[in-house]
């Protein structure tokens, strides 16, 4: 597609993108499967990054002859308390608060694109006092299909009304990326510490641009008025 400028929105990613929940959920799995002699590797954890929080039953698949029904259960009410224990000592990466609050002054629409459930999203931007500054959340409970399907993005650009060509997608994720290009959307990739190890240009899958922290977003090319 032909981005043109200046911008009027900006649709982020959350998770991995505005805070960085995927190294402590990754670290919380790791734990929890070393506690039972079992190894996550990162290479088996990539193929659910960025998707549907359902994905996880794949990873779940990998102890299967160790976990019944009933300890599965437990298993992850378990890491569920980890991971959150880890998120909450995260902060916004960098950049990002910055970012977002110079986007809301300068009067674009803002939008959150995330495979996680509402009340993830919501309840972690309001503890860091970013909900306000986004018009509308497309999140996992809103569609049936989740990243890399397109279908979040199609529901994300319906809430935004805007030209499509005038927005841009910051996502983390290589089945973000692809999503979002899916729908047609200039998309800027920006790996963290996690998915930087990982391939961004499989499938079709390109991003139109990669930074390597949104501190080093490109405001005035992308602002520029002709």
């Amino acid at each position: 597609m032909e981005l043109r400028t200046p911008l009027q929105g900006i649709l982020f990613d959350f998770d991995g993108l505005i805070l960085d929940t995927e190294t402590p959920v990754f670290q919380a799995w790791q734990e929890k499967f070393s506690g039972l002699g079992r190894q996550l590797l990162l290479e088996d954890w990539a193929e659910i990054l960025g998707k549907a929080n359902h994905e996880l039953d794949q990873i779940l698949s990998k102890l299967d002859d160790l976990l019944d029904e009933s300890s599965r259960q437990t298993f992850l009410k378990e890491v569920s308390l980890a991971e959150m224990e880890l998120v909450l000592q995260q902060r916004p990466l960098p950049g990002a608060a910055e970012l977002i609050r110079k986007s809301h002054r300068a009067g674009l629409k803002l939008g959150i694109v995330s495979s996680s459930d509402r009340e993830w999203v919501h309840s972690h931007l309001k503890r860091l006092k970013l909900l306000d500054y986004f018009l509308n959340t497309s999140c996992a409970d809103d569609v049936k299909n989740g990243k890399p399907d397109p279908e979040l993005y199609q529901l994300a650009l319906e809430k935004m009304a805007i030209d499509p060509n005038r927005l841009v997608v910051l996502e983390d994720s290589p089945a973000g990326v692809l999503s979002a290009k899916r729908a047609g959307l200039y998309t800027i990739a920006v790996p963290n510490s996690i998915t930087r190890q990982l391939r961004f240009s499989e499938n079709g899958n390109h991003p139109d641009l990669v930074l390597e922290s949104l501190e080093d977003f490109p405001w005035d090319g992308l602002m520029r008025d002709f």
